[in-house]
């Protein structure tokens, strides 16, 4: 990656080849106005648990395909893989990593009983993961078997990388794929990232 591949964000040529030693790069962005703001918040939260770790905790019953749900989250996360950015603020301009192979950590769990505390424990593991916007995934999901037809998806994420406005996309992309459905083409994230990155320059 060269400076210009990487427009509208300001890195240079030293950065980048340092920024790539560190990750397999697909991309690397500017940030949006929130994200700056969102991010600035995590580097000075003072605990793991932070305001901005948003989870969903659904409970299906039935005959569950394990895998193929799997596939259908990985599937989601390929289509949009900023979900699974990573965030870099050691430059004087932060800018957030796609990597090359996005990839959603998966956790999948077999607890004996919907036991409370057991669940309370695994569900804040996984706040305080994605509030680690450096090196973890702002998103993850994990599975866990309650009995043997019942099962709770918790997925988990910060908010720099979905809104609530994105939330009810991102599910319906997730079960129409389960159920085999085709998707339509994803909007491209970096022609949303630049044009607001426009927007900003032309209000200066």
């Amino acid at each position: 990656l060269t400076p210009s591949d990487i427009a509208p964000a300001r890195l240079t040529q030293q950065q980048i080849d340092e920024l790539q030693r560190q990750f397999e790069i697909a991309d690397i962005l500017p940030l949006t106005p929130l994200q700056r703001g969102l991010l600035f918040h995590a580097s000075t939260a003072q605990s793991d648990d932070d305001v901005y770790a948003v989870q969903l905790d659904i409970a299906l019953s039935g005959r569950l395909d394990t895998h193929q749900l799997r596939d259908a989250v990985d599937t989601v996360v390929r289509r949009h893989p900023n979900l699974v950015a990573r965030f870099c603020a050691q430059f004087d301009e932060p800018v957030q990593i796609i990597p090359a192979d996005p990839e959603v950590p998966w956790r999948y769990v077999e607890l004996d009983g919907d036991d409370p505390d057991e669940m309370q424990r695994l569900c804040a593991a996984e706040r305080a993961a994605v509030c680690d916007l450096t090196d973890e995934s702002a998103f993850r999901a994990a599975l866990i078997r309650v009995a043997p037809d019942r099962h709770r998806l918790v997925l988990t994420n910060h908010h720099i990388v979905l809104d609530g406005w994105s939330l009810p996309i991102l599910l319906r992309d997730i079960f129409a794929g389960y159920s085999g459905q085709r998707l339509p083409a994803a909007s491209s994230y970096r022609r949303f990232v630049s044009w607001l990155a426009d927007r900003d320059l032309d209000a200066a």
